[in-house]
């Protein structure tokens, strides 16, 4: 089962993504006005784009870390077979947000650095592991103030909560996340809003 104290409530979720955007925001503008390379910058700017990303398609760290550009078509991704947890290929939908997200970290990466792979978040040819970049989640939970007991996966959880809450399908919200039983994706249904709503007004 998963607990209340490992997803994010909406709130808590625009307030990490606003910091991580306004963080993003400072570090281009000091990239720009340097004359040399500003690793610490980099990382913060490639930080607001992978958990922002995260968060809007409920991907794992270890596929959205292994996302390359051809992985990437208009209205959907790939996760390809050797990344996925399952090891079987699967397809996550996205929307206009997320598309405006791809798109600008598509013309902003040339800026942060001279050179790139295809994979998506690649800094300067290399790609963050995945212990890494929980790291860097833990910093940027206690730079937000929020639950020392969230993780990276805590976004993957909100998203499927926030899709249920917004009368997205039990089973569309299976197959985007991947899951193996709609079992599974049945669990984020106690943690909605809506629930937690009617249990104030009921009692």
């Amino acid at each position: 089962m998963i607990n209340a104290d490992k997803v994010l409530s909406e709130v808590q979720l625009s307030r990490f993504l606003k910091r991580l955007q306004n963080e993003k925001a400072k570090s281009l503008l000091a990239i720009q006005a340097s004359s040399k390379p500003l690793p610490k910058e980099t990382r913060v700017a490639m930080d607001y784009f992978l958990f922002t990303l995260i968060a809007n398609t409920g991907l794992r760290i270890s596929e959205a870390l292994k996302l390359t550009w051809d992985d990437i078509h208009e209205d959907f991704l790939i996760v390809r077979a050797e990344i996925s947890k399952n090891g079987k290929k699967g397809s996550v939908y996205f929307g206009k947000k997320s598309r405006a997200l791809l798109d600008e970290l598509k013309t902003t990466k040339p800026i942060l650095m001279k050179t790139s792979t295809d994979y998506l978040f690649s800094v300067n040819d290399r790609v963050a592991t995945r212990c890494y970049m929980h790291s860097r989640f833990k910093f940027w939970i206690k730079q937000t103030e929020l639950p020392a007991t969230l993780s990276i996966h805590s976004l993957r959880h909100t998203y499927g909560t926030l899709c249920l809450d917004r009368g997205l399908s039990l089973t569309f919200v299976r197959d985007n996340l991947r899951h193996s039983n709609i079992s599974i994706t049945s669990q984020y249904l106690h943690l909605t809003q809506a629930n937690r709503d009617k249990v104030k007004d009921l009692f």
